[in-house]
């Protein structure tokens, strides 16, 4: 689905007073779903945002996917941030505009907001499960490839030293 036409007229400037709103996702317990629910409660969002509160790593392409598929609006701009190595690095912010979520946060859109916050507080409460579902899988593989290399007669630098 193609973003809708914010342009209407022959200049290809934005339309004065154009405000697009896009649709809200069916399924309330995805990231997707989490991150326009933020954004249309007025938070500012980055990667580093998104990590912490989303637990996603790919921010960019959620807004990519709510832009593309739902139809929203979502501005970004570059924004610096000091790094715990003394560097500054460069991330996007992404947001709605006010006007948009004005237009947008009707009695429907609010109560979609709180169901999307609860199925994913409902969600975190797994995480120690999960957490512990992925240790083992990720002792699966490496038991699963040391042995392949220890019967191929190689050694993984991390997986068992030098070969003896």
């Amino acid at each position: 689905m193609k973003t809708p036409d914010r342009h209407n007229n022959e200049s290809g400037a934005p339309a004065t007073g154009a405000v697009i709103i896009g649709q809200t996702p069916t399924k309330l317990h995805t990231v997707t779903a989490e991150v326009l629910a933020r954004l249309l409660t007025g938070e500012h969002l980055t990667s580093l945002d998104a990590v912490r509160d989303a637990s996603t790593t790919r921010l960019g392409a959620v807004v990519h996917y709510l832009t593309e598929r739902y139809g929203w609006q979502i501005d970004r701009k570059d924004k610096a941030t000091g790094c715990k190595d003394g560097r500054v690095a460069w991330v996007g912010e992404y947001w709605l505009d006010p006007a948009v979520i004005a237009q947008a946060m009707t009695p429907v859109t609010t109560d979609w907001c709180t169901k999307v916050r609860a199925a994913r507080l409902k969600l975190r409460a797994k995480s120690a499960q999960a957490a512990k579902q992925a240790e083992r899988a990720n002792a699966a593989a490496r038991r699963a490839r040391s042995a392949y290399n220890s019967q191929r007669g190689q050694w993984g630098l991390f997986e068992g030293g030098a070969t003896p």
